[in-house]
């Protein structure tokens, strides 16, 4: 039951949750009737809370169908991976300096992260939230804006593939290399860094979605 105001806001977070926990797995429609049932509220919060989602392309609005969840595909998260990697690379471009305790607020989230084990969406929520701090000095609000919107759609594919992966925990040796060239000073190197860690990033997750067919090359090897 949600009870806490604004209500648009407890919806959004509570729909986005279930996407991210799997209850609401991708090709699957959302009904604003049940969902209001469900949560006990009006459905007026109920359609605000969806069409923010949509529009921040958490879900699918299908014209007199309601909404959906959409499919996972590896265009998508090329694309949007490739535009997002893009635009946090520049806003750590943009951040005139680092407050000395930064990295060290870093680096919690980092242990938080390492012992958050089996919670996929503890475990997006840790990455959003690193992300989100080494980029909070950036001075350029709407490119920061930007992020957040974007990031909505990373965060399914990520949440999604630490789901069928089993994998308990992600990796942070990324994190810290970019860390080490920030306390070093070396502006040049934890934007090299950064870019690396997208690029791997994107490249997985577009591999998981889309396999290689492993046959048809081996076919074409033996050509």
């Amino acid at each position: 039951m949600i009870s806490r105001n604004p209500l648009r806001d407890e919806v959004y977070r509570e729909v986005l949750d279930r996407i991210h926990r799997g209850d609401l797995t991708p090709g699957t429609r959302i009904r604003d009737s049940t969902l209001a049932l469900a949560l006990g509220v009006s459905r007026t919060p109920i359609r605000e809370a969806l069409i923010r989602l949509a529009q921040d392309g958490a879900l699918d609005a299908d014209m007199g169908k309601g909404f959906r969840v959409p499919p996972l595909d590896a265009g998508e998260i090329g694309e949007t991976g490739q535009v997002l990697g893009a635009l946090e690379s520049l806003a750590l471009q943009l951040t005139p300096a680092f407050p000395a305790e930064q990295p060290e607020r870093l680096a919690d989230i980092d242990r938080r992260l390492e012992h958050t084990r089996g919670d996929a969406s503890r475990c997006v929520d840790l990455e959003d939230e690193w992300h989100q701090v080494l980029l909070e000095g950036c001075p350029n609000g709407r490119l920061l804006e930007l992020i957040v919107n974007l990031r909505q759609i990373s965060r399914r594919y990520l949440a999604a593939f630490l789901r069928d992966s089993s994998r308990v925990a992600l990796s942070t040796l990324p994190h810290q290399k970019i860390l080490g060239a920030l306390r070093e000073g070396d502006r040049v190197a934890a934007l090299r860094l950064f870019a690396v860690h997208w690029q791997r990033g994107i490249e997985q997750l577009q591999g998981w979605i889309s396999p290689p067919n492993t046959e048809t090359e081996a076919k074409v090897a033996a050509r």
